[in-house]
């Protein structure tokens, strides 16, 4: 198992089960309000080694409607892990669906198969140009499923087609104020037509 800041891979998480058990240990109690919840699907783990589940909020609006984890300073802390609560903002993205045990290696194969599928389509994908593509791993069944039937899927985020629109009507706004300023005619020899 990795400690914080050290590279780890999906068989850490999965395998450990540290991330998991915290995560379950704070939604059967471990909370300052000694409050069980309900476990939920799916439980998604980032790209960046976070295992996230999703909480109800069961109609409460106080602004903070769930309980707090457990500190290190409890004395019934569970020491597998440390557990946050964050919101997770929006994000659109292109999912394929896969079954079987999410191990690194079929994370891997499983992203790339939907990079090149989303490649062919013409997708763009929602990252600066030459950075790693994140991706997130949702998994909906239970540890006891047998693995034919396990569902899992496998995340990476996108352009909406609206968003391009936006860029490309920026990209031309940028493109008129630069010949207003006669930057327009100052073209690269690759950049000169043969007309």
């Amino acid at each position: 198992m990795s400690m914080v800041g050290e590279p780890y891979s999906m068989d850490d998480i999965t395998s450990g089960g540290a991330a998991f058990n915290a995560l379950a240990a704070y939604l059967f109690g471990a909370n300052d309000e000694g409050k069980s919840m309900e476990m939920t699907t799916p439980v998604s783990t980032t790209s960046a080694g976070e295992m996230r589940f999703c909480l109800k909020n069961d109609g409460v609006t106080t602004d903070n409607p769930y309980p707090n984890p457990l500190t290190e300073e409890d004395d019934s802390f569970n020491e597998k892990g440390a557990v946050k609560i964050v919101e997770v903002p929006q994000a659109r993205l292109a999912v394929a669906r896969f079954t079987g045990f999410v191990t690194e290696g079929e994370v891997a194969r499983q992203k790339d198969a939907l990079l090149s599928s989303l490649a062919a389509d013409g997708v763009e994908i929602d990252v600066p140009h030459g950075a790693v593509v994140p991706h997130v791993v949702f998994q909906y069944s239970p540890p006891y499923t047998i693995p034919i039937v396990r569902r899992n899927e496998v995340a990476v985020p996108v352009v909406a087609p609206d968003d391009k629109a936006a860029l490309e009507k920026e990209w031309g706004e940028a493109e008129d104020e630069a010949s207003k300023h006669g930057l327009a005619d100052d073209l690269a020899p690759s950049d000169v037509s043969d007309d």
